[in-house]
């Protein structure tokens, strides 16, 4: 029963946690009423299927249940300080831990992602137009992290990509054109010894 115990009160502090979370949204993402069906559907499915007549068996079981359905009906968004997204507590999805962030109008709303040179990238959909999002995010961003279209993130995309072909050119380049590259073993050790003896 501690067990049963101790795994009730980390649960409820996560949710706490999460719940927290949600009111610091100022932007949500798009719906999905899937995902919120999907997570009704898997939790019934969980007490449906292992229920069984062991009350501490049970009682896990509901907090597996509880914790399925919170990942689907917990929303995800833009707050005024950091990305609101499901288990990105404290400060593990600040605005300042990425270096650029890039939004994109598609057909079903406003895509932004959010993309770290360390991190790897991720993206939400908004139902917001794109200017809406953009004139939040110029407002929040620290002035480090670049706000940037589709258009202007491929564009420097291409330059950079540009730059990083010349200096590996240049660096190839330094390296065939070294003093002693083409010489022969018996003309380093000659070229060292007359450098050496040059020294002296």
């Amino acid at each position: 029963m501690i067990d049963v115990t101790a795994t009730a009160v980390l649960l409820g502090g996560l949710l706490y946690l999460e719940l927290q979370q949600q009111w610091q949204l100022k932007i949500k993402t798009k719906s999905s009423k899937f995902k919120i069906a999907l997570s009704i559907a898997a939790t019934i499915l969980i007490v449906a299927l292992f229920w069984t007549t062991n009350t501490i068996s049970n009682l896990r079981l509901v907090f597996v249940a509880v914790l399925v359905a919170s990942v689907g009906l917990y929303r995800q968004g833009l707050g005024e300080e950091k990305v609101i997204t499901y288990g990105s507590i404290a400060h593990a999805s600040d605005y300042a831990r990425y270096d650029r962030v890039i939004t994109e109008q598609i057909k079903q709303g406003t895509m932004v992602t959010f993309w770290s040179k360390k991190g790897g990238s991720y993206s939400l959909t908004f139902d917001q137009p794109e200017t809406v999002i953009r004139d939040f995010l110029k407002q929040h961003l620290p002035q480090h992290v670049k706000l940037l279209t589709a258009e202007s993130f491929a564009h420097l995309e291409k330059i950079e990509a540009h730059d990083d072909r010349d200096r590996q050119a240049k660096l190839l380049h330094a390296i065939r054109n070294r003093p002693q590259r083409n010489q022969l073993p018996w003309q380093k050790r000659r070229s060292s010894s007359t450098a050496d003896h040059e020294s002296r």
